[in-house]
């Protein structure tokens, strides 16, 4: 059976490979060089896009290719963060060099403590990814400062997967996902908190926490038209409506789709 969202996808798909470079990598636009980041988000959108409906004839993810970018990229010695660190380690898992992000994440980028939400939680996105415990462990009172469900969307998101991940046990869940349903607004779309402004990205981080909470859109159908009106005439998507499109928000605007199909499918089993 097509996927609903399908011809969509493959608008978007068509959009990110105008930027793949010669090198390998994928930049934020045409012109622009490739970074990990923007190639992170190229990767992610192929790799999804196939997962869920296949991709386009003549598309498609090359490992050869993206890992000599990967493997160049190394070699300038970079100093990551651990969201940079995730991404690289995400790249090179799909590209064929496995063993190399393995030991990279095990000598690297996993060895000291991380004493934030934002550290922990890539910390733990590259450690489920690998296969590799944690060298550390996390008092009570650590996790409870380092994972307080406060602030913006995407950092109560991040306080959620780290409860879960960690199995903590401080957040109450159905408190969370109620807070996160009110950030949706009129429009479809969710805001940074409640009542403020809708963007995709956001709407992205609600679709996903409530996902993983497996609990429903408040409103679905206002979500699907958001998240659609974000595409653009050349298939990439923009943060709002009417807005310029690029790569990150294109990869944010593939990955709503695909939650949106997931909870019409929950909504249509009564799960």
């Amino acid at each position: 059976m097509k996927k609903k969202f399908a011809e969509n996808l493959h608008r978007a798909v068509f959009f990110t490979m105008k930027r793949l470079k010669k090198d390998g990598g994928f930049g934020a636009t045409p012109k622009l060089p490739a970074t990990i980041e923007d190639t992170y988000h190229g990767l992610k959108i192929l790799d999804e896009t196939e997962r869920f409906c296949g991709l386009p004839e003549n598309t498609g993810i090359e490992p050869e290719l993206h890992a000599g970018f990967l493997i160049r990229f190394l070699d300038t010695r970079p100093c990551l963060g651990m969201k940079g660190a995730w991404q690289l380690v995400w790249c090179m898992n799909r590209c064929g060099l496995e063993a190399m992000a393995k030991k990279l994440a095990s000598t690297w980028f996993l060895r000291s403590v991380q004493r934030n939400s934002e550290g922990l939680y890539y910390a733990l996105r590259i450690s489920t990814l690998m296969n590799i415990p944690l060298p550390y462990k996390y008092s009570a009172e650590e996790l409870r400062a380092i994972a307080a469900f406060k602030g913006i969307l995407f950092r109560r998101w991040m306080a959620i997967f780290i409860d879960k991940k960690t199995g903590a046990g401080l957040i109450d869940h159905t408190a969370a996902a109620s807070w996160v349903r009110r950030c949706q607004n009129y429009d479809g779309g969710f805001g940074f908190l409640p009542g403020s402004t809708s963007y995709l990205e956001n709407t992205h981080f609600a679709l996903k926490a409530l996902d993983f909470m497996k609990e429903q859109v408040p409103d679905l159908e206002n979500a699907e038209r958001f998240v659609l009106g974000c595409q653009t005439k050349n298939g990439g998507f923009s943060r709002k409506a009417d807005a310029a499109p690029f790569l990150d928000a294109t990869w944010h605007g593939t990955a709503a789709l695909i939650y949106l199909d997931r909870q019409k499918r929950r909504k249509g089993s009564g799960t």
